[in-house]
């Protein structure tokens, strides 16, 4: 099969060179066009100043104002500032339980892994979905990732 197709790389290639003149070919001189050049210069366009015209308003009735005469009242405003009380919830502190885990962008493993941990890690669940990925950070390295609950020991 490959002579065969050699053969004819061959025999189409003779043919093109003998329609194409084969020895005795010579390339056809054309003869090169000048272009001309204008030289004609153009006259600028006549600029016609813009008219201004301004509208006329014709003067209104105005209402008088009215000024009230307000009775001064004292108002005496305390501000009350309350310290604001941070109830801290609970941390949902767990450990990697798998020997090699990978934490990923998002939760799935269709997104990319962000690390690998190892186990005994020590991370803090942030939320967990429906679907079993918990959101976690890492302590040691306040990293922000996802990984399969299953795979974190329980609280």
């Amino acid at each position: 099969m490959g002579k065969f197709i050699i053969g004819i790389f061959l025999l189409l290639g003779f043919g093109f060179y003998q329609l194409s003149g084969g020895a005795n070919f010579e390339p056809e001189v054309r003869p090169l066009e000048t272009a001309a050049i204008a030289t004609k210069s153009i006259a600028p366009a006549p600029f016609n100043e813009p008219v201004v015209t301004r509208a006329v308003v014709e003067p209104t009735e105005i209402a008088p104002v009215v000024e009230e005469e307000l009775d001064e009242v004292a108002l005496e405003v305390e501000p009350v500032v309350q310290a604001p009380t941070v109830v801290a919830a609970p941390l949902d502190l767990r450990t990697v339980a798998g020997s090699r885990v990978n934490m990923r962008a998002g939760p799935g493993t269709n997104f990319g892994v962000l690390d690998t941990l190892a186990q005994g890690t020590e991370a803090e669940v942030i939320e967990v979905d429906s679907n079993g990925w918990a959101q976690i950070r890492i302590t040691s390295t306040d990293q922000v990732g996802w990984m399969a609950e299953r795979l974190l020991t329980d609280s």
